[in-house]
């Protein structure tokens, strides 16, 4: 029996309205005890998290319990977005190279927009394709190419 106030899951099935604070959902931060909000309403995964114990692609939901993950989603289509613009990118990569706005961003062949992201830039995701294909989706990795300009611009 699903806790009072929880969703169970996508189908909302067990929904009955209940308000939340911050503090309350953050008090459940462990994976015997895991909750997280996402656009307004309250999840226990605590049954996703006995399931997949140990399943390294439980980690990230494990690393955010208690908290908001809003901002993973899309508020309008609820998807997981590919939302990061190559700017936003760039900005990941600096660490690395202060000199990364130095460079001509390219993907086969082509000037990328830094404003896009990925997707609008034409750059897919072909996982589900690999998925239902049987394929390893590892052997093939788009590249993107870095031209540098020769300005050493620092951001």
């Amino acid at each position: 029996m699903p806790r009072r106030g929880l969703v169970a899951g996508p189908d909302f099935e067990y929904f009955q309205r209940r308000f939340f604070t911050p503090v309350e959902v953050a008090q459940h931060n462990r994976p015997d005890d895991l909750w997280v909000s996402y656009l307004g309403y309250v999840y226990d995964l605590t049954p996703l998290a006995q399931e997949y114990k140990g399943d390294l692609l439980l980690k990230p939901i494990v690393e955010v319990a208690g908290q908001d993950i809003s901002h993973w989603f899309d508020p309008k289509t609820r998807d997981v977005g590919a939302l990061e613009s190559m700017w936003e990118i760039l900005h990941r990569y600096l660490p690395y190279n202060a000199h990364a706005a130095s460079y001509t961003w390219k993907y086969e062949g082509e000037k990328l927009n830094m404003e896009y992201t990925l997707e609008e830039n034409g750059i897919r995701d072909e996982e589900e394709e690999f998925d239902y294909l049987n394929m390893d989706g590892t052997l093939h990795t788009p590249a993107i190419l870095l031209y540098f300009n020769d300005d050493l611009t620092e951001l």
